[in-house]
């Protein structure tokens, strides 16, 4: 009989390749890029380090029914959250914010758009959120959690200078309407 802290573990690693799949969904006509290697690698360590139960002594000591309970849930408003946007963006999103507006001059504001600026990022809070409360370990979320953190401050400046230059008073008008990752 499997133990249902590995079982925990097997369905976890389950879902960020589900995550990774939704993502490749939209990322599929983009050429793979050494950031896109950079990123799998260390999502592989992390899940070998998690299988390995190398960051035990970091757990935290929850039960493992609440976890699931409550894990599942936020996981999958995340994930629910990331595809929406990203069906909402279709050909306007892109990888890259200079290649964005080749394809499109449309400013989205339907679906999460229209509550706030940012929901793709948004989702990836939430999801990092329901893994933390799935694995219930510091380290494991901490890594990714500052990973994310840097790049969306170096990112999200960027991106709405980008759609400024582009959209001009129309996205600043829209800037005061919405918020950048919660609705305002």
């Amino acid at each position: 009989m499997i133990k249902f802290e590995l079982l925990i573990k097997i369905i976890v690693i389950a879902l960020v390749i589900l995550f990774i799949a939704i993502r490749l969904r939209f990322t599929s006509h983009y050429k793979f890029t050494p950031r896109l290697l950079v990123k799998n690698v260390i999502i592989i360590i992390l899940f070998v380090l998690y299988i390995g139960n190398v960051f035990d002594f970091a757990s935290i000591g929850f039960s493992s029914y609440l976890r699931v309970f409550l894990g599942f849930p936020v996981l999958f408003l995340g994930i629910y959250l990331f595809f929406w946007s990203h069906s909402e963006l279709g050909e306007n999103w892109s990888p890259v914010i200079e290649k964005r507006f080749a394809k499109s001059k449309k400013l989205i504001k339907t679906g999460p758009y229209k509550y706030i600026r940012h929901p793709i990022y948004t989702a990836s809070f939430i999801v990092l959120f329901g893994f933390f409360i799935l694995t219930a370990n510091w380290i494991l979320i901490g890594i990714p959690l500052l990973i994310l953190i840097a790049f969306y401050i170096y990112k999200i400046p960027r991106e709405e200078n980008s759609l400024i230059d582009n959209f001009g008073q129309n996205y600043k008008d829209y800037m005061k309407k919405t918020g950048g990752l919660l609705p305002k």
